[in-house]
């Protein structure tokens, strides 16, 4: 009976002071360490199959060297894309990043990019041109050099080895673009190589017509009345520009409230008004000039005026070619303006087939395409102290198209196209001040 009282009480669970539980563990955790073992086992068992860290290291490493799967098209001209933006992040401040960024930048343009002979100069060309950049040994340009198909002599070129200098890679990339854009022709080799005398034979004459206005002492009278307004020459390339036109509202500083002095030195430093640029591009097959052909007559009373000399195969080429005044931006232009330009160059300078309501064209080109005069919808102006609104009206004959560039043949034409030009952009300039697509209605 002992035995079996001592037997039964090591069974009870009594919770009581000085009565203890008995240590072992429960059917509930022993169940939870089976399972946490068996978890264990099955990842000891997966483990060996697993390779280290270094090994797969090394397994990719040498994944990207066989380079067994080739990137298609459009994978590469993205990465491509990704190489360019990274390297035009990276400012230029040694050789070796001076001449990447040189070879992304022609790559971009599809011109050739090799390097010279010295290691100092690199060689940037077309089947047409080629450029010569001399570079010192960390990196500064010391000279570019400018080489045409047909020319014997090589040409430096300040505006390049300025901008290059200045870290200003977008307009050396606008520079190299213009100067090839000069040979977009379709014709062979040598045929082309004439485009590029042609256009700097037609630079020179408007280079003489300049001079003949020198005695214009008056800049609003140099601008608006002068045969070819205020000329800048070609620079690097860059090409030609005329500014024929400067409206009021081009002479306001907004900024600082002021209204800035009509002068041509702030009129090229600031880029004021409107101009085109002289320009050859492909066309049908003409005659254009290979020599200058303006010279300068002087009467007994000493008034200076042009004198062109007449077309002869000596000094004309025919090149599938013409030359070009292009705008920055398209121009409204009346459909009468448009025929009397083309009674003058003999070419088309736009659709004169499909016109629009001239005033509609001149709102959706202010206002980029926010208003229109359609529907007799009002033009809301606030002013200071007060509003106005503006009802045009169309008119059937009032009809105009949209001018990109106008084809010319001869330095002649020029001061004629100008005056069309004046009139057109005085009237685009009148209307556009009635037309405000922020104002209050």
């Amino acid at each position: 009976m002992v035995a079996m009282a001592s037997t039964f009480s090591t069974k009870l669970s009594v919770e009581g002071p000085g009565i203890q539980k008995p240590t072992g563990p429960g059917p509930g955790e022993k169940a939870k360490e089976w399972q946490m073992e068996l978890l264990m086992e099955k990842l000891r068992s997966k483990a060996g199959q697993f390779k280290s860290f270094v090994e797969n290291a090394k397994a990719v490493r040498m994944a990207l060297l066989e380079k067994r799967y080739p990137l298609d098209t459009v994978e590469r001209s993205q990465m491509q894309k990704c190489l360019d933006t990274l390297q035009h992040s990276i400012k230029v401040t040694t050789l070796q990043a001076m001449v990447e960024r040189l070879e992304s930048v022609t790559r971009q343009l599809g011109l050739k990019f090799m390097a010279g002979p010295t290691g100092v100069d690199w060689f940037i060309s077309s089947d047409m041109f080629y450029l010569e950049v001399i570079l010192e040994p960390n990196g500064a340009v010391k000279d570019v050099k400018i080489h045409h198909e047909g020319k014997v002599e090589q040409q430096s070129c300040e505006e390049l080895v300025d901008c290059l200098s200045r870290g200003d890679f977008a307009d050396f990339s606008q520079q190299l673009e213009g100067l090839a854009s000069i040979y977009q022709l379709n014709a062979e080799k040598k045929v082309k190589c004439k485009a590029f005398l042609a256009l700097q034979s037609l630079e020179k004459d408007l280079g003489v017509l300049a001079q003949l206005q020198t005695f214009i002492k008056e800049p609003f009278n140099l601008v608006h009345k002068s045969p070819v307004g205020i000329l800048e020459k070609r620079r690097g390339g860059h090409a030609l520009k005329l500014t024929y036109f400067v409206s009021p509202y081009d002479l306001l500083d907004v900024e600082s409230k002021s209204s800035i002095p009509l002068t041509v030195e702030n009129v090229i430093s600031e880029g004021l008004g409107h101009s085109v640029t002289v320009c050859i591009e492909s066309s049908t097959s003409h005659k254009l000039q290979t020599a200058p052909l303006v010279s300068v007559n002087r009467s007994p009373s000493g008034k200076s005026s042009p004198l062109y000399a007449a077309l002869t195969a000596s000094n004309t080429a025919t090149l599938p070619a013409c030359f070009v005044l292009r705008f920055k931006q398209p121009l409204p232009m009346c459909l009468a303006l448009a025929q009397k330009i083309q009674q003058v160059t003999e070419m088309e300078c736009g659709d004169l087939s499909s016109p629009h309501p001239l005033l509609s064209l001149i709102a959706r080109h202010a206002s980029d395409g926010q208003l229109d005069c359609a529907n007799n919808r009002g033009l809301f102006v606030t002013l200071p102290d007060q509003y106005h609104c503006y009802f045009m009206t169309e008119n059937r004959h009032l009809q105009g198209i949209m001018v990109n560039s106008i084809p010319f043949l001869h330095p002649a034409h020029i001061p004629q196209i100008l005056v069309f030009l004046r009139q057109q952009v005085l009237f685009n300039v009148l209307v556009a001040s009635c037309i405000r697509p922020f104002s209050k209605q």
